[in-house]
């Protein structure tokens, strides 16, 4: 069997980061065995030169390699509250909380605590956060409806979609909908 290394990159959020990556490693003739969403994976070692190159080229386009296990472990969390708002509802059956610990094999309750302590903010604020960006978007492609917006995001109700979006942002989604300029983040920096 292969040994295989993998270096975890922050920022990496969707499919266009894994394009552009792939990209960067052609073009330093760095050959991987995978790209995916967060990490790089290779057969062999990258040597010091090669890691350097490898991180000035991401940094130039705001990714960053991460050294340290516990922020390669709040990026795995992000990842992981990523995927579960990609989830469809009807597939979505366990709370966060359980999808993140079963996924990293963590107890939630450590995962957690680091990443309160290195982001600032609760897992489940950063959640909502993703949620209501989503939703932003849902409401700017103006294809559905406010209600089909709810149960596509896992809201309970419209009402309990109205009062997160008010409570977040301080108007309702209509109001939003109505503006001129509306204010969306960029998926990587949710949170900060």
């Amino acid at each position: 069997m292969d040994i295989v290394y993998t270096l975890y990159v922050k920022n990496m959020v969707c499919q266009r980061c894994i394009l552009i990556v792939r990209n960067i490693l052609t073009t330093l003739d760095i050959s991987v065995s995978g790209v995916n969403l967060g990490r790089i994976t290779f057969l062999y070692e990258l040597d010091s030169t090669r890691k350097k190159q490898l991180a000035d080229s991401l940094q130039k386009i705001g990714l960053k390699i991460i050294e340290c296990r516990v922020n390669q472990l709040v990026e795995e969390v992000k990842q992981c509250v990523r995927d579960y708002l990609s989830l469809s509802t009807d597939s979505n059956q366990l709370k966060l909380s359980s999808f993140i610990s079963g996924k990293l094999a963590y107890e939630f309750g450590y995962l957690s605590d680091l990443f309160s302590k290195l982001e600032g903010i609760t897992v489940e604020r950063y959640f909502m956060l993703h949620r209501l960006e989503k939703v932003k978007e849902l409401l700017d492609y103006d294809q559905i409806s406010l209600s089909e917006i709810a149960f596509e995001v896992g809201f309970s109700s419209v009402h309990h979609l109205s009062a997160q979006f008010k409570k977040l942002t301080g108007i309702t989604p209509s109001q939003y909908k109505q503006l001129a300029v509306k204010e969306r983040k960029f998926l990587d920096l949710v949170g900060i």
